[in-house]
């Protein structure tokens, strides 16, 4: 009896010392859960054709008649926050210019500009960042 309590003690620890190194790459395949990784603007403060800024959020959120768009406003060149002037995001670091539809008009910059997800709830759009 004592051998197959052993037996079984060792096959268990064998088993555990066989999952363990996996376990820390579990966490990072989990979506981490914080309590600031979404932004509420009211919709009534969105202007019609125009882009309503959250700098300090690196979001930008357009209402035009094709509905609304979120992006990210961090340059995809090197990650200035972009400016808006004229109808078009404007990076104040190199130059970049990018359409309010995201696409790159100008560069140093190669992609387009991150879209964001969102939701609208009730008199709110939800942006997750």
């Amino acid at each position: 009896m004592h051998f197959l309590l052993s037996k079984i003690k060792r096959r268990s620890l064998l088993k555990l010392l066989w999952i363990v190194p996996f376990v820390p790459i579990y966490k990072y395949l989990t979506p981490k859960v914080k309590k600031d990784n979404y932004i509420s603007v009211p919709l009534s403060s969105l202007p019609y054709k125009g882009a309503y800024l959250i700098k300090d959020k690196h979001t930008g959120i357009i209402k035009d008649d094709n509905g609304i768009k979120v992006f990210s406003i961090s340059c995809t060149h090197l990650g200035c926050v972009l400016n808006v002037e004229n109808d078009k995001f404007i990076c104040p670091c190199h130059g970049s210019i990018f359409d309010l539809s995201g696409n790159v008009l100008k560069g140093p910059a190669l992609k387009p500009l991150k879209q964001l997800e969102y939701k609208i709830e009730k008199e709110n759009i939800i942006v997750y960042i």
